[in-house]
């Protein structure tokens, strides 16, 4: 199955958590997760403040942000612990590494949100719900905590979506439906200045349904461009960029080409050599892969950006899912020409990246207790699929009995079918 990324409605996926500065704690310490804690570090300006706090402390009046007395003020019987930054950064790779699973497109807002990419379909997942509550599987099984997630067409639609479904749960806003499921929203919780949100709440706009009623000029004309933005927002358009975290997965290898190229059969003329580095690391590893992905980049910019959804100069990716695991050059050759050749057009590609997904391990084969001719056979049936994939169905054809034919007549007798 191809997975176009961008093909159709933009659709983005928000997913929240407790901070990971809180969540690194409840793991060296199990006996504070229903405890008020509050775990503190150094702001910008050098002095100590609340980094993260325990649903029992934010309860009590804690925010994070606070200067240290102040957080002592409002819950004195809080345990207050130093954030670790070195667990914390395990903490954030390992969940990249699980979200890599889920999408090719997938940026670490900070420690307690990451959005990612949910345009197409993902082939093991038959609709965005089911590909939705995998990508919380995955978080909570790095984590150890579930996560809220929201998906929607926007990135603060996603956002207030994860927001209204609380831990565990996932909520998803159908396309078309953001205007009215964020009508409730109150300006004071909007990304505006505060001077914006003061005004606004002194013309009697204290939700989004409010200043939907009120025309964009109008809002401008009062907010400059915060006017704006709250139309869009109240529209559910936020018109809002993704930063995708750009390392491929520890078994993905990326190519830069010499110079970009738009002809698949350039892409085709190095699918050898990124099929033969993957296959290394898959054996090396003594590992198999359950799924391949391919990512075309139209640039290789660590700050490339996705807008809406969709990927930035016309990138691409697509997956597909053998029959059985694949580790081998022989193996993985075929499945990543047929990717390129379903490729969608794309504007001239300068990375190419192979990820291996699902790794298992290696499958049984007992070769030298094949019979005769079966491995002759394997060859030409991997061939012919190479040929399929790159010129279509009807290239090759073969030969077949045709039952109660007569023996004596080889025209009647024999039929050509596809290959």
């Amino acid at each position: 199955m191809i997975v176009p990324a961008g093909g159709g409605a933009p659709r983005l996926a928000c997913l929240r958590f407790p901070h990971l500065a809180l969540v690194h704690v409840w793991r060296v310490h199990p006996e504070l997760r229903d405890e008020p804690v509050v775990v503190s570090g150094p702001g910008p300006d050098g002095r100590e403040i609340i980094l993260a706090a325990s649903p029992a402390a934010l309860a009590a009046g804690v925010l994070p942000g606070q200067r240290l007395r102040q957080a002592e003020t409002a819950c004195p019987g809080a345990v207050r612990l130093p954030g670790n930054p070195e667990g914390v950064a395990g903490l954030r790779r390992a969940a990249l590494a699980a979200l890599a699973d889920c999408s090719p497109w997938v940026e670490w807002t900070d420690d307690a949100t990451v959005h990612l990419d949910g345009s197409g379909r993902h082939p093991r997942h038959p609709d965005e719900a089911a590909w939705a509550a995998a990508c919380g599987r995955q978080l909570a099984a790095a984590l150890g905590v579930p996560p809220a997630v929201g998906v929607g067409g926007s990135r603060f639609t996603a956002f207030a979506a994860a927001t209204a479904a609380g831990p565990g749960r996932v909520r998803r806003v159908a396309p078309g439906a953001a205007a009215a499921f964020l009508a409730p929203w109150p300006v004071a919780e909007l990304p505006l200045s505060e001077e914006a949100r003061t005004r606004l709440g002194a013309f009697g706009l204290h939700t989004l349904g409010d200043c939907a009623q009120v025309p964009a000029a109008d809002l401008q004309r009062q907010l400059g461009p915060d006017g704006l933005l709250v139309h869009r927002l109240a529209c559910g358009r936020d018109d809002a960029h993704l930063r995708p975290f750009r390392e491929p997965p520890a078994f993905g290898v990326r190519l830069v080409l010499a110079g970009t190229v738009q002809d698949r059969e350039a892409l085709r003329f190095t699918a050898p050599r990124v099929a033969e580095a993957v296959a290394a690391r898959l054996v090396a590893a003594g590992r198999a892969a359950g799924r391949l992905r391919l990512v075309l980049r139209a640039e290789d910019d660590p700050d490339a950006t996705v807008e809406a959804g969709r990927p930035s100069g016309g990138s691409w990716w697509g997956e597909r899912v053998p029959p059985q695991p694949v580790a081998t050059t022989a193996e993985i050759l075929p499945i990543l020409l047929g990717l390129i050749g379903s490729a969608a057009p794309v504007a001239p590609v300068l990375v190419l990246e192979l990820c291996a997904l699902e790794l298992g391990p290696l499958p049984a084969r007992q070769v030298d207790l094949w019979h005769r001719h079966d491995a002759d056979r394997e060859a030409i049936t991997q061939a012919v699929g190479r040929l399929h994939d790159r010129f279509g169905p009807g290239l090759v054809w073969r030969v077949r009995l045709r039952e109660g034919a007569p023996p004596d007549c080889p025209e009647r007798r024999l039929a050509w079918v596809p290959g």
